[in-house]
């Protein structure tokens, strides 16, 4: 009996500082991986009411048994891995925080700080969450809805339009459930008709040189100047003369914002100027577009913005 215990003994892993053995630990929490953390009842119980409960419990009856005591402390089993382990204790503990830097360590936070009632951390930790928003939308979004983190699902929803419609219905479709995954495309599909109607309703036109005027005079090139071909009939609504380059370019936009609800849309299409404006024109338009375009993608993000986000828990 006594070789069989000399070899649990030596098998036996223990954490890593501050959870060794030989450290403040008066019980010991196993992970289900067979690793033991030496801590403190009194620490746990302070953070933790399920960890209070646990600890207030009696002993079981064979609580004096050999593989319930180890260096003379009692062993509590946990469910958890040990890396889920050390990563709460180590949040538990008034020590440095380890930093959720991977989605994967933040979901398991959430989780295992959900099941222990340690409400202390909930701000914090859900802060680290939407810090993985902008890399892995979808990433967050499965996560704030198996965790019941409405807001943070919206902030993912929002941010999962820059991705377009046909990947983000591909990757959503492997983690999101079918009923998330619908309401997700629509708010999407929403958001997309919004930005298109933006560009539609030209209210954010301004002159710019060399590129956008009521005056036809204003523009020197005989060969690119156009009618914006949007109003039909002059006279309804004010119009506007600009290269016919322009036009195509807000034509092609439009279509690239319905199932791309995101100013990278708009940096995607592609712009061609006509070969005979160069020199001054081409410089003063070159100008004139980057302002153009700034004041598109605000006007087109302002018209996204009404778009209410649906909930998703």
């Amino acid at each position: 009996m006594s070789d069989i215990l000399s070899l649990a003994n030596s098998e036996r892993r223990d954490a890593s500082p501050p959870f060794a053995n030989g450290t403040h630990g008066d019980v010991i929490l196993r992970s289900c991986d067979d690793v033991h953390f030496h801590v403190s009842k009194q620490i746990l119980s302070i953070v933790s009411p399920v960890f209070a409960d646990m600890f207030s419990l009696s002993p079981p009856a064979d609580a004096a048994a050999a593989d319930e005591v180890v260096d003379g402390l009692p062993v509590v089993r946990m469910s958890e891995d040990a890396a889920t382990l050390d990563l709460l204790l180590r949040w538990c503990y008034p020590i440095q925080h380890p930093p959720l830097a991977t989605l994967e360590d933040t979901r398991r936070m959430i989780s295992v700080t959900q099941k222990f009632g340690v409400d202390a951390f909930v701000d914090a930790i859900e802060a680290a969450l939407e810090a993985h928003v902008v890399k892995d939308p979808v990433g967050v979004l499965e996560i704030a809805i198996t965790t019941s983190l409405e807001k943070t699902a919206r902030s993912a929803a929002r941010a999962a339009l820059r991705i377009p419609l046909s990947s983000l219905a591909s990757s959503a479709s492997d983690s999101l459930p079918g009923k998330s995954l619908a309401i997700l495309i629509r708010y999407h599909l929403s958001c997309g008709t919004a930005a298109a109607n933006a560009i539609a309703k030209r209210n954010f036109f301004i002159a710019l040189p060399m590129l956008l005027s009521q005056n036809i005079n204003e523009f020197f090139c005989m060969t690119c100047r156009s009618l914006d071909p949007a109003v039909p009939i002059p006279g309804q609504i004010p119009v506007w003369w600009a290269p016919r380059q322009l036009w195509h370019f807000l034509y092609k936009a439009a279509q690239a914002l319905l199932l791309h609800p995101h100013q990278d849309a708009i940096n995607l299409v592609r712009l061609e100027w006509c070969s005979q404006c160069n020199g001054g024109i081409a410089t003063q338009r070159a100008v004139s577009m980057s302002t153009f375009v700034s004041i598109l993608e605000r006007e087109v993000n302002c018209e996204i913005e009404k778009v209410p986000i649906p909930n998703f828990i």
